[in-house]
This record gives structure tokens, sequence and C-alpha cells, in this order.
């Protein structure tokens, strides 16, 4: 299971903790460039997941900054079966834990990000938070089994995070009016415009149902959950979620 990384991985990553709260234990590499940037961000995307949901986190938050994508693998556990991880993966997050590849790295070893906006590291950073907010109060802690509605996991942090913005949702508009738009849920979370069809499904539920019923859909592990919670097929939702997403843009 992903909750159950040992502790010696963690050690092994970083040698210098550093506590930026009592609720928050943020741990870097000694020297790392961007450990003082990426730690100030801490509390305030914290803040963010915390006035979206309208409830705290249940559990001390454990970030550490990976300042080389070696040590950022080492975090990923043996039963995961990611040893090596692709360049666009900077982040993890889950209910106990969360690593993010240091920004000082990302111009080396990443793609698709730009370590010089510090915008898209914050946005990052609180996408991977809202995965640790949401593995809380699910059940799985990890989403190990809960692949199925990957569209809502990470439609979830898209929204949250801030990531959604006027642009996404244009181009969620634009993928519907393409005929590209997914032809099933579990399909939501795949492709070039994954991030804004994904968070825009949830935006719909979000806007439609209620900020309650997202919450109450945090414990869902399968589609069934969602579509029971919500008391729609999934040919109905996704119908639903495109005129709505035509109509908002316009």
């Amino acid at each position: 299971m992903r909750r159950a990384i040992l502790p010696a991985v963690l050690a092994a990553l970083c040698a210098a903790p550093a506590m930026a709260g009592d609720d928050i234990r943020f741990t870097a590499a000694p020297g790392d460039p961007a450990a003082a940037s990426v730690e100030a961000m801490v509390p305030a995307a914290k803040a963010r997941i915390e006035g979206f949901f309208g409830q705290p986190f249940g559990e001390p938050l454990h970030v550490t900054l990976a300042s080389d994508r070696a040590a950022f693998n080492a975090a990923f556990p043996a039963a995961w079966g990611m040893s090596q991880t692709e360049c666009w993966m900077v982040g993890v997050g889950v209910a106990d834990f969360l690593v993010l590849l240091s920004p000082a790295d990302w111009a080396k070893e990443a793609c698709e990000h730009d370590a010089a906006d510090p915008v898209e590291a914050r946005e990052i950073l609180t996408h991977e938070l809202v995965h640790m907010y949401h593995g809380q109060h699910n059940p799985t802690r990890d989403f190990t089994g809960a692949d199925d509605i990957g569209w809502f996991v990470e439609g979830l942090a898209v929204l949250a995070s801030g990531q959604l913005d006027a642009k996404r949702q244009a181009e969620a508009a634009q993928a519907i009016r393409d005929g590209a738009a997914p032809k099933s849920l579990a399909t939501a979370w795949s492709g070039p415009h994954r991030y804004a069809v994904a968070g825009s499904l949830v935006q719909y539920v979000d806007e439609t149902y209620g900020r309650a019923t997202v919450v109450a859909l945090l414990p869902a592990v399968t589609q069934a959950d969602v579509l029971g919670k919500l008391g729609v097929t999934e040919p109905e939702l996704l119908d639903r979620w495109k005129a709505w997403a035509l109509k908002r843009a316009g």
C-alpha cells in the first residue's frame, strides 16, 4: 500500500528537517536553493485548502523537498512499481506524505514545468496538498484501487489548487466543441486536455450540487460511489457537464 512508506526512505532523502509550524514538518536537503521559497508556500497553501473544504487537515503535514530525480524516485515505495518516474512528474501527495522535486532541479531533470514561474510551483505544491487532504479523508489513504475515479481525484486537486484558470476552462469547452471530450469518466483523466477536462468536471459537480456534496464525495473509491451520491448515470453526468461547460463558456 502507498501508505506504507518507510521512515528510513524520508531520512535518506533529506538530512535537514525543519518545522514550518506545529502541524507542518518540512524537510529539505542542506543548501537546496529552493527550500526557503517552497517552505514559505506551505502555510498559505494549507490555508487555501482548508478554506475550500471548510475543515482543517485531520493530521500533520509531512512535506519533503527532493533535491534531484534520484531522491524523488526513492520516495516511491517499491509496492507502487515506480522506481523511475516520468520527467513531467514533479510531485506526489498522499495522506501520509508529500514529496516535491525541488524547482531548483526542474530545468535539469523535469519537463513541462517552468521553475522560473513561482505561480506554477505554488499551484503544483497546492495540488499535491489537496491529494494529501483528500487521502486523509479517503479509506484508501493513497488512492490505491481508486483508479476508476482518477477524474475526480485529479480534477478536485486541479480545482481546489487554483489550476483551473480561465484558460483551462476555455480549453475544456473547446475540447467539447472539437469532439475531444471523454466518452467515459474512466478516460477523463487522460490525453492533452486532462487537467482542463477533469477540473471542469469537478467544477460542474461543485457548482451544481454544492460544496457539501464535493466534501461528501471525499471517501468515494469507485465510480458507483460517486454516481450514487450524485444520483445520475455516467452518460447523464457527462452530457450535463458538456452542456454546462459550453453554456458557461458562452
